[in-house]
């Protein structure tokens, strides 16, 4: 079984990449509890960053459960998922969902972007031909 890292050069860290990614968003997912926005990435490899509002969970354990999750769940996709900076954001309620359920809304929504960002490399392939 391969390990993957998550070492700093996976992180989105500062605010210019952040917003770099809420402007200019070509992906996005919704699952009930998370919605993933992404952009083709500038950088060597995918990075990942997470937005936990205290506004949507007012718990500091409960945020850093969901950001531990999240990024755990990333470690493993982020072979499959290309060249892209991703934000994972949580929705209101989601501090009462259990870890198995998190899990398993983060494996879909991590297939439905894997999808959708094949789906628009296949179509400029197609359509750049000249």
């Amino acid at each position: 079984m391969t390990l993957y890292s998550f070492s700093t050069d996976v992180r989105i860290r500062c605010a210019a990449d952040y917003k770099g990614v809420f402007d200019d968003a070509l992906f996005k997912v919704h699952q009930p509890h998370f919605l993933f926005l992404a952009k083709p990435s500038t950088q060597l490899n995918s990075r990942l960053g997470i937005v936990v509002a205290k506004k949507k969970v007012r718990r500091a354990h409960e945020r850093n459960r969901i950001k531990r999750i999240a990024r755990e769940s990333f470690r493993l996709h982020q072979h499959r998922i290309g060249l892209l900076d991703i934000v994972v954001m949580p929705k209101i309620g989601i501090e009462a969902v259990s870890n198995a359920e998190l899990h398993q809304q983060l494996n879909f929504a991590w297939q439905k972007l894997y999808r959708l960002a094949n789906k628009s490399q296949n179509n400029t392939k197609v359509s750049s031909p000249k």
